[in-house]
């Protein structure tokens, strides 16, 4: 009798194990195969470059391989945009910069950031710079500013995208100086470069990518727009050193697809925190001027809450200054 019961117990265990299937082993076995992780810039930018370091020690941590799959275009939103159509298993995830908070104001997107996306970890903040060639005639940032002022034509200057945060600093700096300045989008960090080099803008604002650029001679940093000096460029002052009341903060993070598992989202939490302690992660930081930032699930949260709010009001602010130009 105890042993045809004992069969009994295990033949049930077993139905209720079958039936609960992907269900039961999520929390438990996952990962159990590749994770993608969708960068929205080009390969070779400074995004590209962390994120890679970071999936290589993501995936360490995870045990298994996190693979980096590019996706440049509308100013670093194809990810959060492919998010929405992407099982929320835990197995797509993408790269997510602040833009992503920003484009909904602008324009009707496929995305809502506040109801289409699941966010695991802030990682760190970029840095951005004011760049010339080291042959051009403008020796600070003043002897620029003077000339977009005087320029009807306007100074070209080329960034990642359309309302990214380079796009719309400078854009604030073209306001409250009433200077004149050209926006040229690229779809990353290095086709901005390029035309920089080779004559088809006058100026870029882009990310320390430009760093090593500026140590072989190629490139001048002018100002910065972060708040306070950046460490990699201690001579270049900031804008609002200049007297310019402008600056900027760009965070960026990794996001899923709304609706995934908690234990998922902690799993993934946990190995990206852990991550950002990895030397060779810090290593690439360090060579882009880049600060990690983290914030966990909860935290991460809350502050997208806040950012699509506060970006929604300065997409209005320059809008009303636009049609009163």
């Amino acid at each position: 009798m105890q042993r045809r019961h004992f069969i009994r117990f295990v033949a049930a265990a077993a139905c209720t194990a079958t039936a609960l299937g992907p269900l039961a082993a999520t929390a438990q076995d996952f990962p159990n195969r590749p994770i993608r992780l969708i960068v929205p810039y080009g390969a070779g930018g400074v995004t590209d470059q962390v994120a890679r370091a970071l999936a290589d020690a993501a995936g360490r941590e995870l045990g298994q391989t996190i693979v980096v799959e590019n996706k440049p275009g509308v100013s670093g939103t194809l990810g959060a945009t492919q998010m929405v159509t992407t099982e929320p298993d835990g197995y797509t995830l993408s790269m997510a910069p602040v833009v992503i908070f920003r484009l909904p104001h602008v324009q009707k997107m496929r995305y809502d950031p506040l109801k289409d996306l699941t966010y695991i970890s802030m990682v760190a903040d970029y840095n951005f710079a004011v760049a010339v060639k080291t042959d051009a005639k403008w020796q600070t940032m003043q002897e620029l500013m003077a000339d977009a002022k005087a320029s009807k034509k306007g100074i070209s200057y080329g960034t990642t995208g359309i309302y990214g945060s380079q796009h719309l600093t400078i854009s604030e700096l073209a306001r409250v100086t009433q200077s004149n300045w050209t926006h040229v989008p690229y779809k990353g960090d290095a086709e901005a470069i390029t035309a920089l080099l080779g004559g088809s803008t006058d100026v870029a604002v882009l990310s320390n990518t430009l760093l090593p650029y500026v140590q072989n001679g190629q490139l001048r940093v002018l100002a910065t727009l972060s708040e306070k000096r950046a460490a990699d460029f201690p001579n270049a002052p900031t804008l609002k050193e200049i007297g310019y009341n402008v600056w900027s903060n760009s965070p960026f993070g990794i996001v899923g697809p709304a609706g995934m598992k908690p234990e998922v989202v902690k799993r993934l939490d946990d190995a990206f925190r852990n991550a950002l302690k990895d030397q060779r992660l810090l290593n690439v930081t360090g060579q882009f001027g880049m600060v990690t930032n983290y914030m966990g699930p909860q935290q991460y949260d809350a502050y997208a809450q806040k950012a699509f709010k506060s970006e929604g009001e300065i997409i209005k602010r320059l809008s009303e200054a636009m049609k009163n130009q």
